[in-house]
């Protein structure tokens, strides 16, 4: 048995508690039974010892009687960790910290922890709950909500079934539109068959494979660019790196959560040199470019100080 699964029932004997959900250490490991018993996969990316909403959702909604009764034979549970406390840190090899970091980059959750992506039996995603709930109640009512999304996909692939061409091609692109955006390049079988019958991309499903490499290498050229910055806050560094960023946002398609993390960047040279004006607009824009993201909260935060107190304190004179 390896450390982590030996850290998992330590953690489980100390706290007491029950799992309510037959759990895997993996998708792989999970697919074979979920396939048997018919069961679909709740991988869960979670801090859940150190985050207070998946603490929440572990404690209060998942390990519950009123859970298990609920949907006990319908899920399996896999759990991807992001330790914080050194003893936790320290409990979960490196080689498995780092494959739940590219797990996380793999399937572009961006809304925060705890994450919830919901996967069918054979291993596709259709839906995703981010956060907890208040109550087991409330997030079992996610859940359905989340079963009605694979019920449209799947209604859509039935009706391409009995179609050809376009209108084929149409009804396999109803099924992907129905789940969420980051979970359609899991469907390559679909997605090439789409493009095939759609040569003319009328249904916008060109890029859907390719997204991801590009997902990759802008986020290497940020890297970069960010590793460049690294010489010091002397105004000549800090005036090159503002040249760098804004030509990176010049970057053909640039993904939205990208463009947050570069226009962010930005707003933090700005603040460096006093330029509070446009510190102001670049955080506004980088919280417009991915309000979903986990992110967004603090730059919204940020916006809404400097609209209560920065800016009129720059109108003052005081700043």
């Amino acid at each position: 048995m390896n450390r982590y699964l030996t850290w998992m029932m330590m953690a489980a004997a100390l706290t007491g508690s029950s799992w309510a959900l037959p759990q895997a250490a993996s998708v792989e490991a999970a697919l074979p039974q979920a396939q048997k018993e018919g069961r679909d996969i709740m991988l869960e990316f979670t801090g859940k010892e150190w985050c207070p909403p998946c603490i929440h959702l572990r404690t209060k909604i998942l390990e519950t009687p009123e859970f298990e009764k609920a949907v006990g034979d319908k899920y399996m549970l896999v759990e991807v960790v992001f330790p914080r406390l050194p003893s936790a840190v320290a409990a979960i090899p490196e080689e498995q910290r780092n494959a739940n970091e590219k797990l996380l980059a793999h399937h572009r959750i961006e809304t925060g922890l705890p994450t919830v992506l919901m996967l069918d039996a054979q291993g596709f995603p259709y839906a995703q709950v981010a956060g907890a709930r208040r109550t087991t109640d409330a997030y079992l009512k996610e859940l359905e909500k989340a079963a009605q999304v694979k019920a449209r996909r799947d209604a859509a692939f039935s009706k391409a079934a009995g179609l050809q061409g376009l209108e084929r091609a149409t009804a396999l692109a109803e099924g992907l539109n129905a789940i969420p955006e980051n979970c359609r390049d899991k469907y390559p079988d679909v997605v090439n068959e789409i493009n095939r019958l759609d040569p003319q991309n009328t249904l916008g499903y060109a890029r859907v494979l390719t997204r991801y490499s590009n997902y990759q290498k802008q986020e290497s050229a940020l890297k970069e660019i960010m590793n460049q910055s690294r010489g010091g806050i002397s105004a000549q560094n800090l005036e090159k790196t503002a040249q760098r960023l804004n030509e990176y946002l010049t970057t053909p398609d640039l993904e939205p959560e990208l463009a947050q993390i570069a226009l962010r960047a930005l707003g933090d040279t700005y603040a460096l040199q006093r330029r509070y004006q446009e510190v102001y607009e670049t955080y506004k824009k980088a919280y417009e470019a991915a309000p979903e993201s986990r992110l967004a909260p603090r730059l919204k935060t940020a916006v809404e100080h400097y609209e209560r107190n920065i800016l009129p304190a720059v109108q003052r004179g005081e700043l």
